[in-house]
């Protein structure tokens, strides 16, 4: 579990590090296209998980996971993406669900400038659905 909070924090880290040399670019404000290189990353089982497998899974499959058990990171590992992306708080809100159980990340509200809609497959049966809206 450590070694999974310590990989959130370097992936967190990186993608600052990723963005602080496009200070001057504009936020991102396609919802669609946020969440879909979100939910298509694969990662090491170990970084988001307590075993020893390292293979790659899905954060599709990850998040999934964790909705069903409360087991894992990938739910933090989203929420450090979106807030190194997104760069202010209040900026976004997401809604990801899976058999029927929903978990909200970030705190945005208002009218969205962009938002999303969108099912992304689980290996194992059904689809977790992720509405996005960015502020």
């Amino acid at each position: 579990m450590v070694d999974a909070m310590i990989f959130v924090v370097v992936m967190g880290l990186a993608v600052s590090a990723m963005f602080a040399f496009s200070w001057g670019e504009p936020e991102p404000d396609d919802a669609a296209a946020v969440s879909d290189c979100i939910f298509t990353a694969k990662l090491r089982m170990n970084d988001v998980l307590a075993t020893e497998e390292s293979g790659l899974v899905s954060l599709t499959d990850m998040a999934a996971l964790y909705i069903l058990t409360g087991e894992g990171a990938a739910v933090g590992y989203i929420e450090g993406v979106l807030d190194s992306l997104m760069r202010k708080p209040g900026s976004y809100s997401m809604d990801v669900a899976y058999r029927g159980t929903t978990v909200s990340i970030g705190s945005g509200s208002g009218d969205p400038a962009s938002s999303s809609h969108k099912e992304y497959v689980v290996t194992y049966g059904g689809a977790v659905e992720v509405d996005l809206r960015l502020y």
